[in-house]
């Protein structure tokens, strides 16, 4: 259990550490742009490749948890850094002006709350938040219930006795 917390923190500082610390905006734009595109291009195969993890682990709550954590953790920095890089003008995004601006616009994005302080103003942050917003829906609806559910078949699966051998 203690290995997954810290796996789980590790993951989740490493992600806000490149997010807060790489250069992002001016003329080092594109990096935000390319690190945003590769956390979110690659949430999928990880997703899949835990999955395997929580259907063999010993522990598969844990295991199902930490790979929860690591995917919303990627997912949030991935769509901060996108729209981030994307308002470096500030002509895309209207309120979106800091780093914790584009967290906090991907958080309520995720939540669905959408308080309205910070929306897209241009059609191509209009076409990036609407991704956003059908990726996590499907997100939320769908790994969500795969990792629960695969975690709960295998606590089943151990829980259950093994073929009577005469």
């Amino acid at each position: 259990m203690r290995r997954s917390l810290i796996r789980s923190v590790g993951t989740v500082v490493v992600l806000f550490a490149a997010f807060a610390f790489l250069p992002l905006r001016g003329d080092h734009w594109w990096i935000g742009a390319i690190l945003g595109t590769v956390l979110l291009a690659t949430i999928v195969p990880l997703a899949i490749s835990r999955l395997r993890r929580v259907l063999s682990a010993d522990r598969p709550g844990f295991e199902a948890a930490e790979a929860l954590v690591q995917l919303v953790a990627m997912l949030i920095t991935g769509f901060a850094a996108v729209l981030y890089a994307m308002n470096r003008n500030g002509t895309q995004l209207a309120g979106l002006d800091t780093r914790v601006d584009a967290v906090y616009f991907t958080v309520t994005v995720l939540s669905t709350v959408g308080f309205g302080d910070i929306h897209a103003t241009s059609q191509t942050a209009r076409i990036v938040v609407t991704i956003q917003i059908l990726f996590d829906l499907a997100f939320l609806g769908v790994f969500v219930r795969i990792f629960l559910g695969a975690a709960k078949m295998r606590v089943d699966e151990q829980l259950s006795p093994g073929p009577d051998v005469d």
